[in-house]
């Protein structure tokens, strides 16, 4: 089955998701439409060049109100509100919401009571989904029947989540400290900027390549979410100024001492089996260049582990915070588009 996909926002994810689908022989979806308030040329010059990525790695163009990606049509529209965009008319199943700003389930779920479409799949840790999907952690509680718009929280989220998954299972865990050093985010500033900012602390607006800036907005605990069993646990993000990669260390209390070749060779044989494609395992010293364009929740390394003699754990993994979120959230439209029940809303949808 291939689920048609429509992304609201080709910014620095919904352009990830794109270049994931177009490169991939088998993705199992197909993007029907994409909603931008960008110009049909302006979002085809975003796919065709990437200071990052680098040149899309294909045939990108506009036709009207089409993009053609690698022979392929995209219907494009232009609303600013999710509500505005007709999702059933291109047959769109499932959206992913990646603006950033219709994070919360209601706004969200407009994509389904005014667009048409069956499911959304939100790319951010947002507020009263029905439902937080970590993919290697708990997407198999997923209920089609209730659960219409869901999201897989943040990319340090499931970095930490699928780490934790494995010591949890192994050896038991809890009293969990986590940090995470994430790169630079769209939403930050080249200059001091004291205006404009989503959020009211100050330093989320200073300038993003002169310093490590603390990030107290983002939800760290919603591990716990996914893996409920690990109890309470704190946390603490920064942003950081590389432009891609990023890092997630966790510690906590296994429920038996444990040696660090214990805990890295449980690892690779969960990158190797259950949790493929979702854990990476790289025995060579990395760096965060390293990990770009990986498309694992985690690379794990290994350099990085501690234990103690009293049960303490220490763990480290690599993230490309773009790439690797993008393929959850490809993966999610997958599982959420494959299961969908049979539709009423496809005759009885209504732009407002």
């Amino acid at each position: 089955m291939t689920v048609a996909i429509g992304i609201n926002g080709l910014g620095r994810i919904g352009r990830s998701v794109t270049r994931i689908v177009a490169s991939a022989s088998n993705p199992g979806v197909q993007i029907a439409a994409v909603n931008d308030i960008a110009s049909t040329d302006k979002l085809a010059y975003g796919l065709r060049r990437d200071s990052v990525r680098g040149a899309f790695p294909g045939t990108v163009t506009a036709s009207g109100d089409y993009l053609v990606v690698n022979d392929h049509t995209i219907r494009t529209f232009h609303h600013e509100r999710p509500e505005r965009i007709p999702w059933a008319d291109e047959g769109v199943d499932v959206v992913i919401e990646a603006t950033g700003r219709f994070r919360a389930g209601a706004a969200a779920r407009s994509h389904i009571t005014h667009g048409g479409a069956r499911k959304v799949v939100i790319s951010a840790s947002a507020d009263d989904p029905d439902a937080f999907l970590v993919v290697g952690a708990n997407d198999q509680s997923y209920n089609p029947a209730m659960h219409d718009v869901v999201s897989p929280a943040s990319c340090g989220v499931n970095a930490l989540t699928v780490m934790a998954k494995v010591l949890l299972d192994r050896f038991g865990l809890r009293s969990v400290n986590t940090s995470v050093m994430l790169a630079a985010q769209g939403w930050q500033r080249v200059q001091d900027s004291l205006v404009g900012n989503s959020r009211e602390d100050p330093r989320l607006g200073r300038s993003t390549g002169e310093s490590i800036i603390p990030h107290n907005y983002v939800v760290g605990d919603l591990v716990r979410v996914a893996l409920p069993e690990i109890g309470e646990m704190r946390y603490s993000y920064y942003c950081v100024p590389t432009p891609i990669g990023s890092l997630a260390e966790l510690s906590g209390q296994t429920g038996r001492p444990v040696t660090a070749d214990e805990v890295n060779r449980a690892m690779a044989e969960a990158a190797a089996g259950p949790l493929r494609g979702i854990l990476a395992y790289d025995p060579d010293p990395t760096v965060s260049i390293d990990v770009k364009n990986n498309p694992a929740s985690c690379l794990f390394d290994p350099s990085g582990t501690q234990t103690t003699a009293d049960g303490g754990v220490t763990v480290r993994g690599w993230f490309d915070n773009e790439w690797g979120f993008s393929s959850r959230l490809l993966d999610l439209a997958r599982l959420v588009g494959e299961r969908l029940p049979v539709p009423s809303s496809r005759v009885t949808w209504s732009v407002a």
